[in-house]
């Protein structure tokens, strides 16, 4: 039978879990899709037309001020219009995918926690979109290689305009709270209420992407037929030398001196074999939260609504 609107698939990451490289493969096939009925929106204009107005409209309710504001009736007839070029036919399926979705992954490393955020901007998220979600599809990874990542990622965007959050601030909001993608997966629930949640560890993408993909694109395209996304340059990722040059120059010339040659420093040391990734975990610390992690996927695989991918 088929439907009266189009099917909404929605793909919100998270941060550091491969994301980028889905969006690409997405975006790769977006034309071959379109022609079976399957809409994969760019995630920049995703982020740009829909989840941005609404998290600015989130940001104020949370008394955040930004000099650009969405009130309900502007966010209405924004997200209202990119929902109408997108040209999806009733029972076709529509593909949004933004990591930001939840906040921003900067937002995680000030606060120590996963997506403070969250319970306000998710619901937004959820309600803007005029047509029904049958599946949210989302990523969770391990505490220590999260947080690690999204430190690095905080860098990348930091400016000396705000006092930097330094590594032992990030690791002590950590451990004071300890995060939890339990919490987290509850609030998604509840943002989409009704529709079906499909989540994967990061850590066994490799053996499950071809799932993933299928599971993202539908049964209508044979996920084997996807054609692979040209090989782009791959922005170095920093080494834990890296950071700790950049620690180092911040020390003795300031945030600004530090912050400003980061990009010269990471291409200097990126990780490799020469250069491992960042890691700022003690093996306790790392044990530890790894050993919160292992508790919180099995809880999640519990969660009524939620589909636990595993590897074989």
């Amino acid at each position: 039978m088929k439907r009266d609107f189009p099917d909404v698939i929605v793909h919100g990451g998270v941060h550091k879990t491969a994301t980028s490289h889905i969006q690409a493969l997405l975006q790769r096939n977006a034309g071959r899709m379109r022609k079976r009925g399957v809409h994969y929106l760019h995630h920049r204009e995703t982020r740009k037309n829909f989840t941005y107005p609404c998290q600015l409209h989130g940001y104020e309710k949370l008394g955040m001020q930004f000099k650009r504001k969405y009130n309900e009736a502007e966010l209405s007839r924004t997200t209202g219009k990119f929902f109408r070029d997108v040209g999806a036919k009733p029972g076709e399926r529509i593909i949004l995918s933004d990591e930001n979705m939840p906040g921003h992954c900067g937002q995680c490393v000030s606060d120590g926690a996963l997506y403070n955020r969250s319970a306000t901007l998710l619901p937004i998220f959820a309600r803007e979109i005029p047509f029904p979600v049958s599946e949210v599809h989302i990523a969770v990874r391990n505490y220590a290689d999260f947080f690690a990542s999204a430190y690095v990622e905080y860098l990348r965007s930091a400016t000396s305009k705000r006092a930097l959050v330094t590594e032992a601030q990030m690791k002590r909001g950590l451990l004071s709270q300890l995060p939890s993608w339990v919490d987290f997966v509850t609030k998604l629930r509840a943002a989409f209420a009704g529709s079906k949640i499909v989540i994967w560890r990061h850590e066994d993408f490799r053996t499950l992407q071809s799932q993933v993909m299928q599971n993202l694109i539908g049964p209508e395209i044979a996920v084997e037929d996807l054609v692979q996304p040209k090989r782009a340059r791959v922005r170095p990722s920093a080494s834990q030398v890296a950071v700790r040059e950049l620690q180092l120059v911040i020390l003795r010339d300031g945030a600004e001196a530090g912050l400003a040659r980061w990009v010269e420093i990471q291409d200097a040391y990126p990780r490799g074999p020469s250069y491992p990734g960042y890691d700022p975990w003690t093996e306790t610390q790392r044990t530890h939260l790894t050993r919160i992690y292992d508790n919180d996927i099995a809880r999640i695989a519990e969660l009524d609504g939620v589909s636990l991918l595993r590897a074989p």
